[in-house]
């Protein structure tokens, strides 16, 4: 103990009795509020923190009820997979095109790339962090082929993971047993956001 701790004790016992209670009662109000507005402050926040994190583990633990609805789109559309980048997910598209074009029995076949479209603010909530926004990144195909083949062809690319809609479908006969195909393909990608302060 020091000598200065030492000496206010000894002051403060020669006081009266009813000046000693009103000293320590001072003492342990000042004590109570410092402790209540850091220590008790702090204990509330990792108490909520606590709270917030039980709660997060519990939803997570909470069994996964799929309603046959679900269980249709999941059979039909199959694994669901957030938007890559917008480098990746427009190469990913190509060779994916590509790919499927070689592997089956089609002639004259063309791929390009046409546009690239911003999305709406609000579709996808919560995957584009901020500075970020989807796109849709836009191809027409066009090739020729039986009615067999190119329900082969359509449905190799509903199916690729790194295409996520066919759409435009239209179809030409030509001669013979030929069919001349006009389609769109679509990859959703996230790209950085080129105008800064808007959504």
């Amino acid at each position: 103990m020091s000598n200065q701790l030492r000496q206010l004790l000894e002051q403060v016992s020669a006081w009266s009795r009813a000046m000693q209670w009103a000293f320590w009662s001072i003492i342990f109000t000042l004590a109570f509020l410092v402790w209540d507005a850091t220590v008790a402050d702090i204990g509330a926040q990792w108490s909520a923190k606590a709270n917030e994190i039980k709660m997060q583990i519990q939803e997570v633990n909470k069994p996964i009820q799929l309603t046959s609805s679900d269980k249709k789109n999941i059979a039909t559309f199959g694994e669901v997979s957030l938007p890559r980048s917008k480098a990746i997910g427009t190469a990913e598209m190509t060779d994916a095109v590509h790919a499927i074009l070689e592997s089956h029995n089609v002639k004259n076949d063309e791929y390009t790339r046409t546009k690239t479209t911003r999305m709406k603010s609000g579709s996808l909530p919560g995957i584009a962090k901020s500075g970020q926004q989807i796109e849709q990144i836009i191809g027409d195909i066009r090739f020729e082929a039986t009615q067999e083949d190119i329900l082969k062809v359509i449905a190799d690319l509903e199916s690729s993971s790194a295409i996520d809609t066919v759409s435009d479908i239209r179809l030409t006969r030509k001669e013979g047993r030929l069919i001349r195909v006009d389609l769109a393909v679509e990859a959703w990608v996230v790209a950085s956001s080129s105008r800064k302060g808007r959504r």
